[in-house]
């Protein structure tokens, strides 16, 4: 297993780390996955957007762990409480519509810029944990032979990716 860590204050030092991150991903990959980069870059871009101190003094840290045939990238930074059991509850209650359930999240959130950045991140990885309190985002994705030529979006197919941590424990 590999694991790095960067650190850092204000969403403005992102950029550099940025690329030593995302050429460590591809070295362990052997492929560059946008999809992930992206659901990254969300998870960076909330860390730093719901911090205490704003984005600007925002303290984010960066894990990385590379396994034989995953990768997890967690964000952490102390935020604003955000109740991600709630969250949770909201997406599932998406599933009991089979409407909503088939539906393409870009078509479902429409033009508004609200909720997009889980929806990005859950289309990037294959699945994501969130800190009860969101303090942390953990999101893990399996090493494939290439990368996925088409991203899922399906709102039923997304949804199950969306997990909570609660004292060590994954709901």
């Amino acid at each position: 297993m590999q694991y790095h860590q960067f650190e850092f204050i204000g969403l403005e030092r992102f950029g550099p780390i940025q690329e030593k991150l995302y050429t460590l991903l591809e070295q362990a990959m052997t492929y560059r996955d946008d999809a992930y980069n992206q659901a990254i870059e969300e998870a960076v871009c909330n860390a730093a957007r719901y911090a205490l101190d704003g984005p600007k003094k925002a303290f984010i840290t960066i894990v990385i762990q590379v396994m034989p045939s995953t990768v997890s990238v967690q964000v952490l930074s102390r935020t604003h409480p955000f109740d991600a059991k709630a969250y949770q509850k909201s997406l599932q209650a998406l599933l009991e519509d089979p409407v909503t359930r088939n539906m393409d999240w870009g078509d479902y959130v429409g033009l508004s810029d609200a909720s997009t950045g889980f929806w990005y991140m859950l289309t990037g990885c294959d699945y994501l944990y969130l800190d009860s309190h969101g303090q942390a985002v953990t999101l893990v994705t399996s090493i494939r032979d290439h990368a996925e030529p088409v991203p899922v979006t399906r709102i039923g197919a997304l949804v199950p990716r969306f997990l909570v941590r609660e004292n060590g424990v994954i709901l």
